[in-house]
């Protein structure tokens, strides 16, 4: 619906542009945002007690200037090179050439937490609960990847390895001639 609105609205907002762009800009001042009434009592007092404050706020101090040019700063730290090359704690890779082979499309951790399983072990599982349910169950399945039993009774109710088939093709040519 934004779209559709802002489609018809762009119209008016576009009319007489430039001439409006040429007003704001051909003005001396920008007309200043309104403040709040804690503000202009702050600014009222400063004037009744400091009539003379912007001009001495503006106006350069020389005694100050003479003591900031009178400041210097020195380092007697050395630079310190760092010895050979930065030793990591983290595991880089190694051949930075080539990145490695994904076999279902995505990296797979090799350090895998307790309590859960990678895809690969997953259709394992899957697939040999598949061939033999009476020697590979949910139990054994689960002790062996440390896994919920109720986790992995769930998975082998839910998922299933998909099998193809040898469908053999429609012969389409030939259905056509028999028309």
């Amino acid at each position: 619906m934004g779209k559709v609105y802002s489609y018809f609205t762009r119209p008016i907002r576009s009319f007489n542009i430039e001439n409006r762009a040429h007003r704001v800009i051909s003005k001396e001042k920008p007309v200043p945002a309104p403040q709040y009434p804690s503000v202009t009592k702050q600014k009222e007092l400063v004037d009744k007690l400091y009539p003379n404050y912007m001009e001495i706020h503006y106006k350069k101090n020389k005694q100050l200037d003479e003591h900031l040019k009178n400041v210097y700063v020195t380092s007697n730290d050395s630079v310190r090179e760092p010895e050979g090359e930065a030793v990591s704690t983290k595991p880089l890779p190694q051949d930075r050439k080539h990145p490695p082979e994904l076999q279902f499309g995505f990296y797979q951790s090799d350090i895998i937490p307790e309590g859960k399983c990678t895809l690969k072990q997953a259709l394992t599982f899957i697939g040999k609960h598949n061939e033999n349910s009476s020697e590979y169950t949910a139990e054994i399945i689960a002790i062996e990847y440390k896994l919920d039993k109720q986790v992995v009774v769930n998975i082998l109710k839910h998922f299933k390895i998909p099998h193809v088939r040898d469908v053999q093709q429609p012969d389409i040519v030939g259905d056509l001639a028999k028309i």
